[in-house]
């Protein structure tokens, strides 16, 4: 049993590092919690069906705590400054429920 759980981490683990390979650096996958405790996985500036994301529907204030979460990278790749309209100063963020 333990051999099989290494091979299914090893073979995810290879899939993400595959799938990120070709990705810029603006589009990713990452995974938030929310104040109240609820877990998203949100697609930045990437497709989420792709990235196997099930939509949810979100409060306003859900909605903005996640892209505020979900978005601290790109503030942290664009530096203090960063042309308007780009990935990074206006990103398309969409999240939900993991589909898999």
């Amino acid at each position: 049993m333990n051999h099989l759980k290494i091979i299914m981490l090893t073979a995810a683990a290879v899939a993400n590092v595959a799938y990120a390979s070709g990705q810029p650096p603006y589009a990713y996958v990452t995974d938030v919690r929310l104040s109240d405790g609820v877990a998203l996985r949100c697609a930045v500036n990437e497709d989420p069906h792709a990235a196997g994301i099930s939509l949810s529907p979100l409060t306003v204030r859900e909605r903005t705590q996640a892209d505020v979460l979900a978005t601290q990278r790109l503030r942290l790749l664009s530096g203090p400054t960063s042309e308007y309209p780009s990935p990074y100063t206006a990103p398309s963020v969409a999240c939900g429920s993991s589909g898999g």
